[in-house]
């Protein structure tokens, strides 16, 4: 169906309140002539006629051979994806700066470790290796032995030879990431830990060329398949970094055959390879003829689904689909319509606006069950944050009048809206920066610095000099120049709900606001860059652990991750001592005073944790939530006989 049709019946369901949350899509209204009632009568029929009408063009589409095309030639496996997002980024591991880049990187590119796709916690596991890495020195040295044999996609740098996998090829790889002219924003999981890598970095920085020949001392090549990595220190989290896609291998003939254009060109060892990508619209994936023999996971975790799903797929080779069709958008609306149209197989999250409708009260509408539509509710580990620049002048700094503003702000903004209004339930309110389930989390810990209270933001405002000296309404600052803060948002219709959010609580509190808007990425990079004064900002989780959350207002992150600019000396101090040791009392010590701290000093409010709805058509096969690995196409399956002709 086309989606101006599609349109045309949302605008009627509007007017008859079945649907009130399409008043945010920024398409234009069209009159619907039908009373509410009349509406509310004709639902169910006109509904139950474009099922017939949509059944009836499936079974002439599926029973059609294709013109030319012997009717027994089999159909190849195509997964049909979407990804909330106009760009991905760059697809390079060393200039990584997305999540949207991070999950197709990992289905092109891999790196030597990886999260068992079933197990619940979390597992790391061999990928390229042979097992898991040899720890030495109480986890200095890291000794990582490769399978033979692991070949990397065709591409022209190779000259038509097969190319296989080496440990030089992972030493290039890390090797890449201290290249200062090529940043990416999970350079921090690198930076002073590879002895005497920043040492290369800094010779860089002055020189402005990076010897790529220069040895390193951290990165040795003992063997054609084996690798030893020296740490600047013990640290017993580095397995984590060594499954991070930013860390994937790539050969260093692919660098230099495609030179700048390497970040649209990626070439790896995964199970799929890139075969087409027109930018702000699709790609396409195809699988990689020399992708090795791998097999599906032999265990589940303890859930019912996944040990199905085990028992399933046993001894089945991956991947099992043969291209993925992944269509990028920044509008909701049409990516949960092409979902409900069958044309988009997996949505790892059912669109904020749509959540009402398709899971009222946490549960799966009736009429997609009777689709036989699958949905999976779990937490996804994400902090949702309003962001201060602290080096804004207005906003950021730590003198009292400062910091009192932004705890008042803190105070004006409703959390539980946010959840309730923005996401539409797709949330829990965070009480700190670590979210449920990822060591470091403290359910105990009780800010109160970000719950909802009017009156005392506006005494704290009134006392450090914010009041309304002329009687307008509005509070000017004190030196007595009018008060007005800029919010920086995502321009995506999904966001708008943030908007109005943000406009009740500044206004509640008698500050003018003049919002500016982005997409995604472009939002993220003024983030990055500072050019903002305040703003809406995500993390989503790298590895489990409450370092990777800590991370994004750690000083010597300002520029990759903190986006907040935030620089505070005790607060560094006590996160470096943290990030030597593993999860125990003595760590959850040192968290709980970097907590006070942020709360103390506001760079950020943490508003909400995550909580996401996947669903899935009846044919897709073998799908899980994953906390990491958000995109597990290779071990998803079709089933072909469910599934109708794509319309």
């Amino acid at each position: 169906m086309k989606r101006l049709q599609h349109v045309e019946l949302l605008r009627c369901f509007e007017e008859s309140d079945l649907i009130p949350f399409t008043r945010h899509f920024s398409v234009r209204p069209i009159r619907c002539t039908l009373s509410r009632r009349l509406a509310c009568a004709l639902l169910p029929l006109l509904l139950s006629a474009m099922a017939i009408v949509m059944a009836m063009v499936t079974m002439m589409a599926s029973s059609a051979p294709a013109h030319g095309a012997p009717a027994t030639s089999p159909a190849k496996k195509i997964l049909h994806v979407t990804q909330l997002s106009i760009h991905p980024g760059p697809l390079d591991p060393a200039q990584l700066n997305s999540i949207f880049g991070a999950n197709i990187i990992e289905n092109i590119m891999e790196p030597m470790l990886q999260y068992d796709y079933l197990a619940r916690p979390l597992k790391l596991v061999p990928l390229t290796l042979r097992e898991m890495p040899e720890i030495q020195e109480e986890g200095r040295v890291y000794i990582c032995r490769l399978k033979p044999g692991i070949l990397f996609a065709d591409d022209l740098a190779f000259n038509g030879k097969p190319r296989e996998l080496i440990a030089k090829d992972y030493a290039y790889s890390f090797q890449r990431m201290f290249d200062p002219k090529l940043v990416s924003t999970q350079f921090f999981m690198v930076d002073g830990k590879i002895a005497g890598a920043n040492g290369l970095r800094d010779l860089a920085s002055q020189s402005g060329r990076f010897d790529v020949d220069s040895p390193i001392k951290g990165l040795r090549v003992l063997d054609r398949y084996t690798l030893r990595i020296e740490l600047t220190e013990p640290d017993l989290n580095f397995l984590h970094v060594l499954a991070q896609q930013n860390l994937a291998a790539i050969a260093r003939e692919v660098v230099e055959r495609h030179g700048a254009e390497i970040s649209t060109h990626p070439v790896g060892t995964g199970p799929f390879r890139l075969k087409a990508w027109q930018a702000g619209s699709v790609m396409t994936l195809e699988r990689n003829a020399n992708f090795r023999e791998e097999i599906y996971p032999a265990y589940g975790g303890d859930d019912p689904i996944s040990k199905q799903i085990a028992a399933q797929f046993a001894h089945r080779r991956i991947p099992m689909v043969d291209e993925i069709d992944l269509k990028f958008s920044t509008d909701s609306q049409p990516t949960w319509l092409s979902f409900l149209s069958g044309d988009t197989d997996v949505l790892n999250n059912i669109p904020v606006f749509f959540r009402p409708s398709a899971i009222p009260g946490g549960k799966l509408a009736p009429g997609l069950v009777k689709q036989g539509i699958r949905v999976q509710h779990y937490d996804f580990p994400s902090v949702w944050s309003f962001m201060f620049n602290m080096r804004d002048p207005i906003v950021g700094g730590s003198k009292p009048a400062q910091v009192a503003l932004r705890r008042a702000i803190g105070l004006a903004i409703d959390n539980r809206a946010a959840i309730d209004i923005a996401m539409y339930g797709g949330g829990v309110l965070a009480n700190g920066l670590v979210p449920p389930g990822v060591p470091g989390h403290d359910a105990n810990f009780r800010p109160d610095s970000n719950m909802l209270d009017l009156a005392r933001a506006r005494a704290l405002l009134d006392t450090y000099g914010y009041i309304d000296r002329d009687g307008d309404g509005w509070r000017e600052d004190p030196a007595g120049k009018p008060l007005v803060i800029e919010v920086l948002t995502q321009s995506e219709p999904r966001f708008v709900p943030w908007d109005e959010l943000y406009a009740r609580a500044f206004a509640s509190i008698g500050i003018r606001t003049v919002f500016s808007k982005e997409h995604g990425q472009e939002r993220y990079k003024r983030m990055l860059l500072g050019k903002y004064q305040t703003g809406l900002d995500s993390w989503n989780m790298d590895f489990p652990d409450g370092e990777d959350f800590y991370v994004i207002v750690w000083g010597k992150t300002v520029g990759l991750t903190n986006t907040a600019q935030f620089i505070n000396a005790e607060f560094d101090v006590l996160f470096e001592q943290s990030r030597k040791l593993l999860d125990s009392p003595e760590r959850s010590a040192l968290y709980r005073k970097m907590d006070r701290i942020l709360f103390t000093q506001m760079p950020l409010i943490p508003h909400l944790f995550l909580r996401r709805s996947a669903v899935t058509q009846p044919w897709l096969l073998g799908y899980v939530p994953h906390p990491v690995h958000s995109e597990p196409w290779k071990y998803l399956d079709i089933d072909m006989a469910t599934r109708p002709a794509l319309r």
